[in-house]
């Protein structure tokens, strides 16, 4: 393809970062660098410190602890890996039912995005064969590792495009596989060169000659921009052709009594699947390859939530003298502090004893139920998503550590990067902790509310209540919403392009999940 003269600068200036990917470091790996606590070979711990573990595919902002005996603990985050090659990621799926979620994103430069390939591996636990599928940020499944010849499993990043760059990695046992809980699985990526990236240059070309014209103030640029987003609509149809292709080549794959010959559809057996009906071994298999993440989660949500959980949840109750039918009817409402109230049981001491049962045991699961199932929460874009769900850790976290609650509004930064406002107490537990896994979870997420509370101004904070019924036997989530208006809110969080070249470009019509 010919490449006009004025974009003869850009590609100059692209070709000269082709044979390897420009890198920048993170404000993490920057902060471990300069201690000491960067080095080859280095494991990276699973996340299993925080309120909201890696069980679910929307934990997408959260780092991963390498220690060091000598100086102590690094804090980075997955991307990491596709930078250093000889570095991986460190995990165990505890019983059959564990299922492991990695978010990630492409670490290059956009332009140079489609010049490399990126690799994803997984080494199991002897014996083991665990499932390693990946996901776009559309919740597409978008590629299932198989086995390399070498003993592990490799699967590809896709480069379709230039514009989508993050993934998430689901790590599970396969079909009647068993897994060793005492023993760790690795994930670990490798970059190399993209032999077919000229199927992406016309996006690059487009792009260029919209900016330069753009930056040269030609009074023609809007036609630039027309033609961008014809490649664009062009890229995309591609996209969506090459999912479908890559989807149905999986399924054609399957041995004959897994591919599945029925006449319902992916949403059908998805809606069976929320009842809680168990789905056939094909059945399952074409709703893994064929559903979107989001849909499937919530499916599985609500049917753990109604069987498994719910009869988890009575049979510790009979353990206590109290049937099933003593809480038929009852509400079950879980503040953002974490505090438990229950109303709907006349007896007022087995109305305690629930109370108690759930504050001890159950209140962090049923809340992950509700963000994974209640679509006021489910349904919220990323930024708006991790607020709400950073507001509601973070109150959590305060309540355990002070005894009370501590208002967010009166939070700041100081000018040396400590959090003020905070009771002595939790101040000096998170200003100054070092080399702790989950302070320092809580420390970034106190910066990102801080910053948000400022872009958000008078809109006030996206609390909401986590709050159930029991009704004929079984638990289902009774959506509350947010008392703020999260429309206008997560119009402050992700401020809009306008009057320039930007705020006119086409957008995928995938809907994005992470």
């Amino acid at each position: 393809m010919g490449i006009s003269n004025v974009n003869d600068q850009t590609f100059a200036y692209g070709a000269a970062f082709r044979n390897k990917p420009i890198f920048f470091m993170t404000g993490k790996e920057t902060e471990a660098f300069f201690n000491g606590k960067m080095r080859r070979n280095m494991e990276l711990r699973e996340d299993t410190c925080t309120l909201s573990s890696n069980h679910t595919y929307r934990r997408q902002h959260t780092v991963y602890e390498v220690s060091d005996r000598d100086k102590g603990s690094a804090f980075l985050d997955l991307n990491f890996l596709i930078k250093d090659e000889t570095s991986s990621l460190k995990g165990n799926l505890s019983d059959d039912k564990d299922v492991d979620f990695y978010n990630f994103s492409i670490p290059f430069m956009s332009m140079q995005r489609n010049y490399f390939s990126v690799e994803a591996y997984l080494d199991m636990p002897e014996g083991c064969d665990y499932d390693l599928t990946l996901y776009d940020e559309y919740g597409n499944q978008v590629g299932k590792a198989e086995w390399d010849g070498e003993g592990r499993k490799k699967l590809n990043i896709p480069n379709w495009d230039i514009d989508t760059n993050k993934y998430c990695l689901k790590v599970e046992k396969g079909n009647g596989e068993e897994v060793s809980p005492d023993d760790y699985y690795k994930i670990s990526f490798h970059v190399s060169e993209n032999k077919e990236h000229e199927k992406t240059d016309a996006v690059r070309e487009a792009y260029g000659n919209l900016h330069n014209a753009y930056s040269r103030k030609d009074e023609n640029w809007r036609e630039y921009l027309d033609k961008y987003n014809a490649v664009l609509k062009e890229t995309e149809q591609n996209y969506r052709k090459e999912m479908e292709q890559l989807q149905q080549k999986q399924f054609d794959s399957l041995p004959e009594e897994k591919k599945y010959k029925g006449g319902r559809t992916v949403d059908e057996l998805l809606k069976d699947m929320a009842e809680g009906k168990d789905l056939n071994g094909a059945e399952l298999e074409y709703v893994k390859i064929f559903a979107n993440l989001k849909d499937m989660e919530k499916a599985q949500n609500k049917a753990e939530l109604k069987n498994s959980f719910s009869n988890d949840f009575v049979k510790d109750l009979e353990g206590l003298g109290i049937s099933r039918d003593d809480i038929e009817g009852m509400r079950v409402r879980i503040g953002s502090n974490g505090d438990v109230a229950v109303d709907g049981i006349e007896d007022r001491a087995v109305r305690e004893q629930v109370q108690k049962l759930i504050d001890e045991k159950y209140g962090d699961r049923m809340y992950q139920y509700y963000i994974g199932i209640a679509d006021s929460v489910g349904n919220l874009p990323s930024n708006a998503y991790k607020y709400a769900t950073d507001v509601q850790e973070v109150r959590r976290y305060l309540k355990g550590v002070t005894g009370e609650d501590i208002s967010l509004e009166n939070l700041y930064l100081t000018p040396d990067g400590k959090i003020g406002g905070l009771p002595e107490k939790a101040a000096s537990l998170i200003n100054k902790t070092k080399d702790n896994a989950k302070i320092e979870r809580m420390k970034d997420a106190l910066v990102d509310i801080i910053g948000n509370i400022r872009i958000s101004g008078g809109l006030g904070i996206p609390d909401f209540t986590s709050q159930f019924q029991f009704k004929d036997g079984a638990f289902s989530v009774a959506d509350s919403g947010f008392a703020v208006d999260m429309g206008a809110l997560d119009g402050r969080l992700t401020p809009q392009s306008s009057g320039n070249m930007y705020s006119d470009m086409y957008k995928y019509q995938f809907r994005k999940v992470l």
